[in-house]
């Protein structure tokens, strides 16, 4: 045998890997295990589920590394105590989420997606789009008022006064209700085809359009577009419609993954550049084409988000890289 297994080998295992946490995690064996260690029958016990079941999994979380096992008795190990604790920088179930979801239909349509090249019709993608928001969702809170919009005095102090905001491609509002509840004296909108009503802060609307509908709802002092405008047909036309409903001195925000699109360097820079590609082919860029764009990605870089605001007019625009792992344009006419 060689001294490392072949590269398909590896990979197989840290497919089991993930699919085996996402089905504890979805039948609530995983919430048991943190819970503390227990052999077979106490953690089936304790999750409500079949014992022999969850020895079988208990197994493969031991193999997997997420479980240390001791003479029956198992525990969920130092490393999977603190991924899946509310202090890790993403929320690591969002993941597991987005794991679950990628193994449904969508991922089965993909092979004649690529025969075609017409992508695949958004519905196929809610559950991954609500998977995807979950996992941004602490880096949002981390970063888009703190971080993103106060690289901006001028705008805190407007938004804090009382202003216009709009959330483009909002999908579920997770975000739009963070801007609602950080500028309370603000009127803040999402907008997104798929978008549900919700009463988490009183100044918060949420409207199941397309941006092209945005110029009805009037002017705004901050339109954001949050990890959301390379799933759109015409990522430039938005952009166009996203300008045009700034008010005076208004600024445009969008935030993409930080990517050169030199296919080399990015895997040089990032080693976990694999999940920004797949998820481009499994995901935003079946979405893209399916509304008939060009399959534009992050994976392409990100030139095609500065020509666009050049074009829209935007003339004054700061980009910066966040320890996010976003890159965020904050533009101005």
């Amino acid at each position: 045998m060689p001294e490392a297994a072949p590269l398909l080998l590896q990979h197989l295992n840290g497919m089991y890997a993930m699919q085996v946490l996402a089905v504890g995690d979805r039948s609530g064996a995983l919430a048991a295990l943190l819970d503390g260690p227990g052999d077979a029958v106490a953690i089936a016990a304790r999750a409500g589920l079949d014992e022999r079941n969850v020895e079988q999994w208990l197994r493969c979380m031991h193999a997997a590394g997420y479980a240390i096992h001791d003479a029956g008795v198992f525990r969920a190990a130092p490393e999977a105590t603190a991924t899946f604790d509310d202090d890790f920088p993403i929320d690591a179930r969002g993941i597991l989420d987005f794991v679950f979801a990628i193994a449904g239909e969508g991922v089965r349509r993909i092979p004649e997606a690529m025969r075609t090249g017409a992508g695949v019709e958004p519905r196929v993608f809610a559950e991954l789009g609500a998977a995807a928001s979950r996992i941004n969702s602490r880096l949002y809170a981390a970063a888009l008022v703190n971080e993103w919009i106060a690289r901006d005095s001028a705008l805190v102090e407007r938004l804090e006064a009382g202003a216009g905001i709009a959330d483009i491609a909002c999908g579920d509002g997770d975000a739009t209700v963070r801007l609602a509840r950080a500028f309370p004296r603000s009127t803040v909108i999402g907008i997104d085809p798929s978008a549900r009503p919700r009463t988490d802060a009183p100044n918060l609307t949420l409207i199941a359009e397309t941006a092209e509908h945005l110029g009805a709802q009037g002017a705004f002092a901050l339109v954001t577009c949050l990890d959301a405008l390379h799933h759109l047909g015409d990522p430039a036309a938005v952009v166009r419609q996203m300008a045009d409903a700034l008010e005076g001195d208004g600024v445009l925000l969008i935030a993409e993954t930080s990517m050169t699109g030199d296919v080399d360097r990015d895997l040089a820079a990032d080693p976990f550049v694999l999940s920004t590609h797949a998820a481009g082919l499994f995901y935003c860029m079946q979405d893209n084409l399916a509304a008939g764009g060009d399959g534009t990605t992050t994976s392409r870089g990100l030139d095609w988000v500065t020509t666009a605001l050049s074009e829209a007019g935007l003339g004054t625009v700061d980009v910066f890289d966040s320890d996010t792992g976003f890159r965020v344009f904050l533009a101005r006419r």
